[in-house]
């Protein structure tokens, strides 16, 4: 199945400006991706997660676009598939990486809980092509199951010796395997844009490239159980010190929390893949056509007829359209920088505009 699977077909409108296809999509969005890594700013500063949550979108985009053309089957092997679609085993790695970027600092235990998901998922996907054999995939598992597990430990000194050889070891070979990786990684990377280049140099890119991001992601996944130990420790420690009035406040308006999306079809697929906690919902393709119907946001397929339908990938992007926003900080923070005349001109009409003109004067009601 060729990659080049347009927008074109996924909807039954589509704009003739619009030559958008699944791999420039990808393509795109993996540049941005890049970038934001590349980086010299902070990762807080509200450009970084800008760029963060756009690269974002475009890949869930990408996922559902997949998802929807069942490009991964689970009774085909890595030979069959398609050079051209090998980079989309990429996607729930990119969107773990990317998430775990996020400055959300009050729904960080989420934020991580995702990242863990997206991470699984990748790893459980490539070793069931037989990309990764050596991964050992760890089991998400709750705070209450590492505690009872831990107390059911014997931590004898010379146990404890042992363990921690046995991790120094594993971490220097990883560390090994991973400069490895990045140097063939480069060799392969300088002729990638040759037109000369055959199909299997193509395929060997990918394959490094795939297996480079899994030993990244096991050592990512090491440091979020960690940080999922000390946020959980942290939480003990704040709801000690938290009125009953504050928790019955907060509990009043929960945010709406971020949910992953992987590359699945249906619930069979999601229960092989999609691991993770009954809070935390993976939705597959249909379950989120329904959603977005439910809400009003894309028309009813039986009404298709009466109602012309949008094109996919309008609809997909409404969500980054309404994000463009947040760049007017970004834009006033360059003409703060860049000491608009016209920005300050504005501000200093309104600092003589308050100095004369004090807050509540205009609405005394008649009163002296």
């Amino acid at each position: 199945m060729s990659e080049e699977i347009s927008i074109k077909s996924l909807s039954h409108e589509r704009d003739k400006n619009d030559p958008a296809t699944l791999s420039e999509l990808f393509d795109n969005a993996f540049e941005m991706f890049n970038n934001i890594n590349a980086t010299v700013e902070p990762t807080n500063s509200p450009k970084v997660q800008l760029d963060i949550k756009r690269a974002m979108h475009m890949f869930e985009d990408a996922t559902r676009l997949v998802s929807i053309v069942d490009m991964f089957s689970d009774n085909e092997t890595f030979e069959e598939v398609a050079t051209e679609n090998i980079k989309y085993f990429l996607l729930p790695a990119l969107l773990g990486k990317l998430t775990n970027q996020l400055c959300i600092i009050d729904d960080r235990m989420h934020l991580v809980k995702v990242a863990e998901i997206y991470f699984i998922d990748f790893l459980k996907r490539i070793k069931a092509y037989d990309l990764i054999t050596d991964v050992e995939i760890p089991q998400i598992s709750t705070v209450d199951e590492k505690k009872e597990a831990g107390d059911n430990e014997n931590t004898s000194e010379s146990r404890m010796l042992e363990n921690m050889m046995i991790r120094r070891n594993t971490k220097l070979q990883r560390y090994q395997q991973e400069k490895d990786l990045e140097s063939r990684l480069d060799t392969l990377k300088k002729n990638l844009d040759n037109p000369n280049i055959d199909d299997e140099f193509k395929r060997e890119y990918f394959v490094t490239l795939i297996k480079l991001y899994a030993v990244r992601i096991v050592d990512d996944l090491n440091f979020l159980k960690r940080e999922k130990t000390i946020l959980e420790n942290m939480k003990e420690m704040k709801s000690m010190h938290t009125s009953t009035s504050e928790i019955q406040k907060k509990q009043k308006s929960p945010a709406p929390k971020l949910q992953p999306i992987i590359i699945t079809r249906d619930e069979i697929q999601k229960k092989v893949f999609g691991a993770g906690y009954p809070s935390l919902p993976v939705l597959t393709v249909q379950e989120f056509y329904e959603q977005k119907i439910k809400d009003g946001d894309w028309p009813d397929s039986s009404q298709h007829n009466v109602t012309n339908s949008r094109c996919l990938q309008d609809i997909a992007n409404k969500d980054v359209i309404a994000n463009d926003e947040d760049s007017e900080i970004v834009l006033k923070e360059k003409k703060e920088e860049k000491d608009d005349p016209e920005y300050l001109e504005r501000l200093r009409a309104m600092d003589e505009y308050k100095d004369t003109h004090r807050r509540g004067w205009g609405n005394r009601a008649n009163r002296s």
